[in-house]
């Protein structure tokens, strides 16, 4: 058998071109000859629309003096569009390209089917609110959809990984653990997944991402890649962590009130009652808000107190608080007891809207205050306040938070507080004016705290606040924004003034005065660190040796 039969034998087109301008065809094979009509040049063989732009790819890689390089083409035939691959080796001693021509029509069928196939799921997520981006399992690399790319902050000329993804912040260093098991699920072969994320937008903001994942298998069922959708979450999601924390707080208040009742703005319904109602209820009374706080504040509130007790437990007050945006109120009333004695207490109520059913519900909680009531109230009488202020003195201060942190069970934040260089202020104008900046300062700030909340001054333009009985919902971080700005604005328009604040928590952060203390004036120094009207939250590991 001589060459040119056993190359008509091969179940695939063979050439060999000249490197002339035409690319003339100096050998064809039989399959050539029959496909193309015995073509002179490869021109003859390429569709006139495609042939300018192969032609350019040939001589860049001749000009590059690649040995051996593959390109695609659609045919110049009768049948229709047939798509051929193209694979080259080329020899510049002989000035020839050696060519093996292999139909590829399936292919680009499958390829443009697939095309479409994932334009349709691209198209179906973005209507559904949804992200999207494919994991190839074997190159462990994540293609982008064009809305995932536009939505998270990374360099999109890099090939993406979940180790890339986690290096660059894109995901929060509280999600890396539940992030890295999501994808090692789907290399593992588990078949669909899911999994709640905190991830970096665009904005630089961490939103709360419930991602998804169904895995693509080969005919052996081996992972191959996985389709996973993103759907933005963040406000039902916080919505959901406020309430569940709200849920945990309320059932250890509980187990030592008066009494608790959990009711439905929406209904006027009840949904529970604990304590003092449950065995003394007559038969008359309906479980309605009005029917049920109307006989509560006949008989068992002091008569002085009724009227505002009635006003503050009223159905449309609650919710003109609630779309006023103020969810958590406070009330201190007289009691009667069973005995006829008077007794202080104190109502809470959380408004919430129930992230569920929509349904906006109070969570309303009746607690024994008396001694420590009547206690502030003699504290209140005997103790010397800062002449300058009208605040509490150190000492007074410093006792009433003592007080305050013995045995307690709540959560509270201590707050060390000064005057961004106050010594300069009262060199430039003067210690009456010095004077009179922290008279101003004080007062805004303690119109912004509870009565409840200890505030002192310590001396010189140091201040102390103790916030009681915080819920762990409260965004701490924008309740010592409006303390800096409430300083910030005190003079104004005569001057500009700014304090700095460090805080520690209890009992995260201790449970005696002087740990806390401590504490927050390392977190104090941290802030100061940092330029004026700043404030620092004490964490693990801050000490003054690393300031």
């Amino acid at each position: 058998m001589n060459g040119e039969t056993f190359l008509d034998r091969i179940p695939c087109g063979i050439l060999k071109l000249k490197t002339d301008e035409n690319l003339t065809i100096l050998y064809s094979n039989q399959a050539i000859q029959s496909l193309f009509q015995a073509p002179a040049s490869l021109q003859d063989m390429v569709c006139e629309s495609e042939y300018p732009e192969l032609l350019t790819e040939i001589r860049s890689h001749l000009t590059d003096q690649a040995a051996s390089f593959e390109l695609e083409f659609k045919a110049k035939i009768q049948k229709g569009c047939i798509w051929y691959s193209l694979q080259l080796n080329y020899i510049p001693e002989e000035e020839l390209l050696y060519c093996a021509i292999s139909d590829i029509t399936c292919m680009k069928k499958f390829q443009e089917h697939l095309r479409i196939r994932e334009e349709q799921y691209r198209l179906a997520s973005r209507h559904s609110g949804c992200l999207v981006s494919i994991y190839d399992i074997p190159s462990r690399t994540i293609s982008p959809s064009p809305e995932f790319s536009r939505t998270f902050p990374f360099p999109h000329t890099l090939p993406l990984s979940p180790e890339f993804l986690i290096e660059n912040g894109i995901v929060h260093k509280e999600s890396v653990t539940d992030f890295l098991d999501f994808y090692d699920d789907m290399e593992k072969g588990i078949p669909e997944g899911k999994c709640i994320t905190r991830l970096k937008t665009g904005s630089g903001d961490y939103h709360w991402f419930s991602s998804q994942y169904s895995l693509v298998c080969t005919e052996k069922q081996k992972p191959l890649r996985g389709i996973i959708s993103y759907q933005d979450i963040t406000d039902q999601y916080e919505k959901e962590l406020a309430y569940q924390k709200w849920m945990e707080y309320m059932r250890e208040q509980k187990r030592d009130c008066i009494g608790y009742y959990e009711y439905n703005l929406k209904f006027d319904l009840f949904e529970e009652i604990i304590g003092e109602m449950t065995q003394t209820m007559p038969e008359y009374v309906t479980n309605s808000f009005s029917s049920i706080m109307t006989y509560i504040a006949e008989n068992h509130i002091f008569e002085e107190d009724r009227e505002m007790f009635l006003k503050f437990f009223n159905k449309n007050q609650l919710l003109y608080h609630y779309y006023r945006g103020n969810r958590s109120l406070r009330l201190e009333h007289r009691r009667i007891r069973p005995d006829g004695s008077v007794y202080w207490g104190l109502g809470m109520v959380q408004i919430v809207s129930d992230p569920y059913t929509d349904t906006i519900k109070a969570f309303i909680l009746i607690k024994d205050i008396d001694e420590s009531k009547r206690e502030a109230l003699n504290l209140q009488e005997l103790s010397k306040q800062d002449s300058l202020t009208g605040l509490l003195n150190r000492a007074t201060a410093i006792h009433a938070i003592r007080n305050t942190l013995k045995n307690s069970q709540g959560h509270h934040i201590l707050i060390m507080l000064d005057i961004d260089r106050f010594k300069q202020l009262n060199d430039n104008y003067g210690h009456q004016f010095g004077d009179k900046a922290l008279h101003r300062a004080a007062s805004r700030l303690k119109s912004a705290l509870r009565r409840d909340d200890i505030f002192g001054r310590l001396g010189g333009d140091e201040f102390i606040i103790l916030l009681k009985d915080v819920a762990y919902s409260m965004d701490l971080y924008a309740r010592l924004e409006n303390l800096c700005s409430l300083i910030g604005s005190a003079l104004e328009p005569e001057a500009h003034i700014s304090g700095s604040l460090g805080t520690a928590a209890y009992p995260e952060d201790g449970t005696a005065f002087e740990e806390l203390y401590e504490k927050a004036d390392i977190a104090l120094y941290h802030a100061k660190k940092h330029g004026r009207s700043q404030y620092a939250v004490y964490e693990p590991g801050m000490s003054m040796a690393n300031l």
